[in-house]
């Protein structure tokens, strides 16, 4: 069964205005949703709702039909990963011992490794192209594979929605693309729901099947790329003149600024 991730008018504030104000969401299941906007505008705040680390001040996120901050942590913990925005590891950490952290929520006082947690870690790894390199310092990878072995570590996880918060940041173009064509490709394999925070609304265009844009902690609009990603939409996100155009080779829109 897909598991349903939703909100109802949400609402979060560090003190000195709401960050989030009203938010009512349907994440789709067994798509990849980017959540656009400018800078503070309350997107990773969004996330971290979604990944239960804060309490919203109103209203809720829901998991299958149960606000996510009544539900027990271990079993959202094995419903939904969350990458952070630039994850750090300890020093001298190898890939293969960061992935088999993704295996904590299995496990028990009772149950410590098992021959499960091995094979899953394994092939994490092998999904994301790591599995020559699962014992090397996390330190010795370049930027791209370092975030494939933190991608293999909430893969490891084993649930079935996946959050990333920024997940290109600090990336060249290439790793960039690279990164965004492994979570299209691991969410397609495993029917994943992905929901990732994202500057570029060209990437976003390009990799999500839903785009949410946010502005001033409030849903801009929302929809397929070809939905959100119009000259008017582009203004009211960004305050930014633009023309749009429709790519050669995916049909799909991109955003020239003006």
């Amino acid at each position: 069964m897909t598991s349903q991730l939703v909100t109802r008018d949400l609402e979060f504030s560090y003190g000195n205005g709401p960050v989030l104000d009203g938010i009512t969401l349907d994440i789709p299941s067994g798509k990849v949703t980017a959540i656009v906007g400018p800078n503070a505008c309350g997107k990773s705040t969004l996330l971290r709702c979604l990944a239960r680390l804060i309490v919203p001040k109103s209203g809720a996120a829901l998991l299958n039909g149960t606000p996510l901050h009544r539900q027990n942590t271990r079993a959202v913990a094995r419903a939904i990963a969350l990458l952070p925005q630039s994850a750090e590891a300890p020093t001298g950490m190898r890939v293969i011992d960061l992935v088999a952290r993704g295996r904590t929520p299995h496990q028990n006082p009772l149950q410590q490794w098992s021959d499960r947690d091995e094979r899953v870690v394994r092939e994490a790894l092998t999904q994301v192209g790591l599995e020559d390199e699962a014992d090397r310092p996390l330190s010795d990878l370049s930027g791209g594979q370092r975030q494939r072995a933190w991608i293999a570590m909430v893969l490891a996880q084993d649930t079935g929605i996946l959050l990333l918060d920024e997940p290109t940041t600090f990336l060249d173009l290439h790793y960039q693309i690279g990164t965004l064509k492994l979570v299209r490709q691991l969410q397609q394999e495993r029917d994943l729901t992905v929901v990732m925070v994202l500057h570029d609304i060209n990437l976003a265009a390009r990799f999500a099947d839903h785009i949410i844009a946010l502005r001033s902690g409030g849903i801009v609009c929302q929809g397929t790329p070809k939905e959100v990603v119009t000259k008017a939409n582009i203004f009211a996100i960004y305050d930014l003149h633009s023309e749009i155009i429709t790519g050669p080779i995916d049909d799909l829109p991109h955003v020239i600024p003006l």
